[in-house]
């Protein structure tokens, strides 16, 4: 039976039923091996189609089939990056999956995604706001430790002068006294 004899036994099919005599009609053909060599088994979000082929060992392992994808954009070789292919074809083409994905799994994955890059924004512009508060804090509380210690210094410089007035007050000799009572005058005894 060739593709267009599928199509007519699918336009004969509601859609529903469609969908499973079209992957019962591409169990068959595999088994049997007749028709298409290679057989489109789903895209992904960007477009880029997915194809299982039968395994080159033929009979000897029907289970390791080939599976390729074609890019939907033509790049080099080069141009080229695993990360570009969703996990779960990417799964599905290293055969650690057995079922392809659908449109809807890859569909919730991208908002999964989504979700996830905004938790993160969001975390990072709370961890930004917290270190930028933090950082306030560190300057207010420097300021007033610069303000404290300008503080004690000038209540230190000034008991200093206090201090240093009285001792001059106390050593200098009265305008009452002469030069050489000052330098004369005993000091009482001790003792």
């Amino acid at each position: 039976m060739t593709q267009a004899g599928r199509t007519s036994v699918a336009s004969l099919v509601p859609w529903s039923l469609a969908m499973s005599s079209s992957s019962i009609w591409q169990t068959v053909s595999r088994v049997l091996r007749i028709g298409k060599a290679r057989y489109i088994v789903g895209r992904d979000l960007e477009n880029n189609v997915y194809y299982e082929l039968p395994s080159l060992q033929g009979a000897n392992d029907p289970n390791r089939t080939r599976r390729v994808v074609k890019w939907n954009s033509w790049k080099y070789p080069s141009d080229y990056n695993p990360k570009d292919m969703p996990i779960q074809w990417d799964a599905w083409m290293r055969h650690t999956r057995h079922t392809p994905p659908t449109i809807e799994e890859l569909l919730r994955d991208k908002e999964r995604i989504e979700m996830v890059r905004h938790n993160a924004r969001v975390l990072e512009m709370r961890d930004q706001a917290a270190k930028e508060q933090e950082e306030a804090m560190r300057l207010m509380d420097h300021a007033d430790a610069l303000r404290q210690q300008a503080d004690r210094e000038m209540r230190q410089a000034a008991f200093y002068r206090e201090r240093e007035r009285v001792a001059q007050r106390t050593d200098a000799p009265s305008e009452s006294e002469t030069v050489e009572q000052a330098v004369f005058k005993p000091s009482p005894r001790r003792g």
